[in-house]
C-alpha cells in the first residue's frame, strides 16, 4: 500500500486491483465449495454435483466481479486522513 500524501502510479492501482479480485474469487470459491458440501451432505444424500455446483457458480461471482473491476475506470476510494479544524 501507498502513503495517503503520495501519488499512485498506475502500477500500484493494477496491483491492488489484482490483490482485490484475487482475494474476492478465492473467499467465493470457497464459500461456494462450503455450501456445497453442506447441501451435498444435508440434502442430496452425498451427491457431488452440489459441490461442483457451488464450486462453479464462486468461482464465476469472481470471474465477473473481477472484470468488472478491471473496466471501471474509477480507482476505488482509500482512507485518507482529514486535517481537523479547530
Amino acid at each position: 500500500m501507498t502513503a495517503p500524501n503520495r501519488p499512485l502510479k498506475s502500477e500500484d492501482v493494477y496491483g491492488d486491483k489484482w490483490d482485490r479480485c484475487t482475494t474476492d474469487t478465492i473467499v467465493k470459491t470457497a464459500s461456494g465449495l462450503a455450501l456445497g458440501i453442506v447441501f451435498s451432505a444435508v440434502l442430496f444424500k452425498r451427491r457431488p454435483w452440489p459441490v461442483f455446483l457451488g464450486t462453479g457458480i464462486g468461482l464465476g461471482m469472481g470471474y465477473s466481479n473481477c472484470q468488472n473491476d478491471f473496466r471501471s475506470p474509477y480507482v476505488h476510494p482509500r482512507s485518507f486522513s482529514l486535517p481537523r479544524v479547530e
